[in-house]
């Protein structure tokens, strides 16, 4: 068909299409009131019925007209497939120009990215010998959609997982849906458990277990100087303000003393029934349960005792001799 043909058959189909109610949206179907396109639709189920397109639809003269489109897709309906369809049950309705169009989009919603991340960890884990981890996706903007209010099956195919670098790669796909499968990368993350304070801690409040928590963190952030343990923490006092919830280092506390050097203090020896106490000075400063050296009053002898308390420290049975 050359030009000049092409031509006349637009008008020819211009005129049937528009004819003469042209200046409105639509013309009477009977007493009925006039069909009203739409021009951007939601649809939630599997069809596309005509009343999804008009509006004014009568309900004997609706229909399903069309597959609707997967999860996250659209169809776009031009001037042609409106009227061929709007014709086909029975109704009459007029375009004001050939450019109209009506454009379907089904109701969806994306894969949830921590399902993702899920099926992820399940497929790595094995590689990873029980040690504790985690998954970090690169691309997290992926077009993965399902229906809206479905929970998806994921399913995580030719997985490429270097230990040495920890990166990845891997197909993802949604099963019994259309939609393209695609490629992730992501990174593993070794994950550390250490301990960290409920609630601040300001310098000379001593931390209990009841003021400890365990976070998780990523191994990477964690140093030589970081606090891992729990008797790290146990009886020592902030060296400067410490915040809720953050990993600590070793250098953030000291040991709560609770001798100073210079102290006097009472030395305590038990033995069967028979308690014998002196007085001494305090060479070294120390915390509970350290050792420091202490210097008898009496007999100026220097004894190594155990700090019990505040101003209180203990000897064994054999420097008995000594505390006289």
């Amino acid at each position: 068909m050359n030009r000049t043909a092409r031509t006349i058959a637009s008008v020819a189909l211009a005129a049937v299409l528009l004819g003469p109610g042209a200046a409105h949206a639509a013309t009477a179907n009977g007493d009925a009131l006039p069909l009203i396109l739409k021009q951007r639709v939601i649809v939630s189920g599997e069809g596309i019925r005509l009343s999804d397109l008009f509006a004014n639809v009568p309900p004997a003269n609706d229909g399903r007209i069309a597959d609707a489109p997967q999860p996250g897709g659209r169809q776009v309906f031009g001037v042609r497939e409106l009227f061929h369809y709007a014709k086909s049950f029975g109704l009459q309705w007029r375009p004001r120009d050939m450019k109209v169009y009506s454009e379907v989009v089904r109701d969806s919603a994306p894969v949830p990215i921590e399902l993702i991340r899920e099926a992820l960890m399940r497929v790595i884990e094995p590689q990873r010998q029980g040690d504790d981890f985690d998954v970090e996706i690169f691309n997290r903007d992926l077009p993965l959609f399902v229906a809206t209010g479905t929970v998806p099956d994921v399913l995580v195919r030719n997985l490429a997982y270097d230990p040495r670098s920890n990166r990845f790669d891997a197909t993802i796909s949604v099963p019994g849906s259309q939609a393209t499968p695609v490629v992730v990368s992501g990174r593993v993350e070794p994950m550390l458990s250490v301990p960290v304070l409920r609630n601040h801690a300001m310098p000379g409040e001593v931390i209990s277990e009841n003021d400890i928590q365990w976070l998780r963190v990523e191994s990477r952030r964690a140093s030589m100087n970081s606090v891992t343990r729990l008797e790290d923490l146990l009886g020592r006092t902030p060296r400067r303000p410490i915040a809720a919830g953050q990993p600590i280092r070793l250098t953030d506390v000291r040991p709560n003393f609770v001798i100073d050097k210079g102290d006097m203090v009472t030395i305590v020896l038990n033995s069967g029934t028979m308690t014998l106490t002196a007085r001494a000075e305090a060479t070294q400063k120390g915390a509970v349960g350290d050792i420091i050296k202490v210097r008898n009053n009496h007999s100026r002898r220097m004894l190594e005792a155990r700090v019990t308390g505040a101003g209180t420290v203990s000897i064994t049975g054999s420097q008995v001799a000594s505390i006289n």
